[in-house]
């Protein structure tokens, strides 16, 4: 394995088991060096929910619109509308099949598999036909996320010893090529108005079970790198808003570890505390939505309201109404969950 976070790095809060990504840290190329001119982030420092977070009604589940993509653990990939209806399993593979992308279409599904034996980017139908891999690599590739065009873009280890590129390809198989950014690239998202790609970077001094990443934004074509995060521990999996002003992402800002706070969390031994946070697209203005776990995280496709997990929790953006939307007949933690409409 090439990144930090492995498919089998255990992190947990209120007694939910999160399987995700793990910890490889000590070999491999170096981590490419920031440019001088890399633009640095304009502030770090979480901001308290507002006051109305404490009182607002919960949001009503019959009311949702869309549809949400989701893996049970590292087992499978279902579909569900957000209103809890229609339950459907897509993927039946004994290998593990996982971290799934709607297209903006809504009618293929970008996702992570071991089938072949290493870690590839697959697509399939919003049904679950036509299953075929697209990454077709011996290297690792996973992190799978759609451009608004509908090309597929993912972190992609090819010939390096340590770390990704970001690789582009479309639906079918055609026209791959790299996005050249000078930073460790991982679980990108590109912004839907096609400008911008955010994405999660490891740090030189990343070590242990919380490793330092945060997150950088740059142009569509890899120009214009700015630095969005700055603290602690692990800020990542951005995502952005429909209208491309906000990105929300997760952190482990919150953990004991990483402050003193006296409302800061903890899991005990099984890995650093993920809270949800928000920010202007540019980096200002990040607060936290909830102090609930959450560590993978997407916006409805109104914009209104945040999916996270482990579980499918929805909260609006400002951290009112926090509710579950239930779902029966699933084995394992729901994870990985990705909104569209």
């Amino acid at each position: 394995m090439r990144s930090l976070l492995d498919a089998r790095r255990v992190t947990a809060g209120l007694g939910v088991l999160l399987v995700l990504l793990a910890a490889c840290t000590t070999q491999g190329a170096k981590q490419p060096r920031r440019g001088a001119d890399l633009a640095q982030p304009t502030s770090s420092q979480p901001s308290p929910p507002p006051p109305a977070s404490q009182a607002a009604a919960p949001i009503k589940v019959a009311t949702l619109p869309g549809r949400i993509t989701f893996s049970n653990s590292t087992d499978d990939i279902w579909t569900i509308n957000a209103d809890g209806t229609g339950l459907r399993r897509l993927t039946t593979n004994p290998a593990h099949d996982f971290d799934p992308a709607w297209s903006p279409d809504g009618r293929l599904i970008a996702f992570r598999t071991e089938r072949d034996g290493n870690n590839e980017v697959y697509v399939m139908g919003s049904d679950g036909s036509h299953q075929h891999n697209l990454s077709r690599d011996p290297h690792d590739d996973w992190g799978p996320t759609w451009s608004p065009a509908g090309q597929v873009l993912w972190n992609c280890a090819g010939e390096l010893t340590f770390g990704f590129h970001a690789c582009v390809v479309r639906a079918d198989g055609s026209r791959r090529h790299r996005i050249r950014v000078d930073r460790y690239f991982e679980y990108g998202a590109w912004s839907p108005d096609g400008s911008k790609i955010a994405f999660m970077s490891q740090e030189p001094d990343a070590s242990g079970n919380d490793p330092n990443y945060n997150i950088y934004v740059s142009n569509a074509d890899g120009s214009g790198l700015r630095q969005l995060t700055d603290t602690p521990g692990e800020d990542g999996f951005p995502a952005w808003s429909p209208d491309s002003t906000k990105i929300a992402f997760t952190s482990t800002r919150d953990d004991c570890s990483n402050s003193d706070a006296g409302g800061c969390r903890t899991t005990g031994d099984i890995g650093p505390y993920h809270t949800v946070y928000v920010m202007h697209a540019d980096g200002s203005n990040q607060r936290r939505v909830s102090l609930q776990q959450g560590m993978l995280v997407d916006w409805s496709p109104d914009g209104d309201y945040l999916v996270f997990s482990p579980g499918l929790n929805v909260v609006r953006p400002d951290g009112s109404g926090l509710t579950s939307i239930p779902v029966t007949g699933v084995a394992g933690d729901i994870e990985f969950p990705d909104w569209t409409a």
